[in-house]
């Protein structure tokens, strides 16, 4: 494992159907950020009365803690065991108001977050299309342009399959490019070769022999074959692919000339106030370190400046590091599995339209809920066949701390 950081610069009290009109109006009541925490940062406060005056009960906060490190951890990934670490953090108005995690060194435990990471990714083309916005690289690119472009993507080109050319970044973030799947819509594995290649970006763009899987698309770009394809906890059946996000970071690198993880941390991670980054498993270590469909590792707490960042609408300080709107973009449409939004009710009419969650493989979630100022996160490595139950059960202790929520 490589490090890189500072030192290296690289139930309900009413059952009613909500409305967006119905969601409390997000005021902040003081421009907060976090230093970073070699500055002490996050403020905390768990007094019951402090949380109380914040309109959150404490015994809620707690239990969304308790519930959280009570769920086992049972997976061991490449002779990795997680089991001793689980942290959950509440976060309401800028405060901690609750932190808690299974192991003495929990707080400074960097956590393995998979899919989390492609919503790291979609941050860092954020940055990308307000860099062409304001002149800062010589092409515009936004979620119409093409992936496939010799001027960001030349290592794709000749083309493995003609239909790639019409590939938009705007699927690859919805899932719909085609692009090799995970899995097939029955269970069936389609993705072949994650860390047996013999060349990373050629896997990627489907030039190594060895793995064909990643040469032809599944199904045309925009169109998902399988009529009436559901969501599963990790996103869209039959067509969600970490192979397509892996595109993002050749695309970096294309356009600024750097490795996709220095980007990661001199464009997004610092100016957050990160305290570090870890890489798990990395492509090629020392050259390529960050699969930009997962791969990343960090603390609950720096997780959660990301969640803040997002709440914030992509500002930091003083400093828009996202175009004005891009993330209400994603939470008020329900076509991103990576910020999936409850827009549609996706997670229960019950609980607010533009509450969303970020998710990774192994129960690692994030919830936040803007009208509240509040976000909740677990952190943990929990067998994937608890997800379904394990969000369901952390969304309902989560919305117990909010008393309009409690059951009567």
């Amino acid at each position: 494992m490589i490090k890189s950081g500072p030192r290296r610069k690289f139930g309900m009290a009413t059952l009613v159907l909500w409305t967006i009109a119905a969601v409390p109006a997000l005021t902040l009541a003081e421009d907060y950020y976090p230093p970073p925490e070699s500055q002490g940062g996050w403020r905390k406060n768990v007094d019951p009365e402090f949380i109380r005056s914040r309109g959150l009960d404490p015994v809620h906060v707690e239990g969304f803690g308790g519930y959280s490190l009570s769920v086992p951890n049972e997976t061991v990934i490449e002779n990795h065991d997680f089991h001793e670490h689980t942290g959950a953090l509440v976060i309401k108005d800028g405060w901690i108001v609750g932190e808690r995690y299974r192991s003495s060194d929990g707080a400074g435990y960097m956590h393995y977050l998979s899919s989390i990471g492609k919503s790291f990714a979609l941050a860092c083309f954020g940055i990308v299309e307000l860099d062409g916005l304001e002149g800062r690289i010589p092409d515009r690119i936004n979620r119409n342009s093409r992936v496939y472009d010799t001027r960001w993507l030349e290592q794709g080109f000749p083309l493995s399959d003609p239909r790639k050319q019409q590939i938009t970044f705007e699927q690859v973030f919805q899932h719909t490019s085609g692009i090799c799947p995970q899995n097939a819509a029955d269970g069936r594995i389609l993705e072949k070769g994650r860390n047996l290649w013999s060349d990373y970006d050629a896997w990627v763009v489907g030039h190594e022999d060895q793995w064909p899987q990643t040469k032809r698309l599944y199904f045309d770009p925009g169109r998902i074959p399988q009529p009436g394809v559901r969501e599963g906890w990790s996103g869209r059946e039959g067509s969600y692919s970490s192979v397509a996000f892996a595109h993002i970071g050749l695309v970096l690198r294309g356009l600024y000339d750097m490795p996709a993880h220095q980007f990661l941390w001199e464009r997004l991670l610092e100016p957050l106030g990160f305290s570090g980054i870890d890489y798990h498993e990395p492509p090629h270590p020392g050259r390529i370190m960050w699969f930009t469909a997962g791969g990343l590792r960090m603390t609950t707490r720096d997780l959660a400046r990301f969640a803040y960042f997002l709440l914030r609408d992509g500002r930091w300080k003083d400093k828009r590091l996202l175009p004005d709107g891009w993330v209400r973009s994603f939470t008020s449409s329900p076509d991103y599995p990576n910020i999936r939004s409850n827009v549609d009710g996706y997670f229960g009419r019950k609980y607010p339209p533009d509450m969303f969650r970020l998710l990774g493989s192994g129960g690692n979630f994030v919830f936040v809920v803007p009208g509240y100022d509040l976000i909740a996160i677990r952190t943990g490595r929990t067998a994937n066949a608890l997800m379904k139950v394990l969000q369901r059960d952390l969304l309902r202790r989560l919305f117990l701390m909010i008393p309009e929520y409690q059951a009567e």
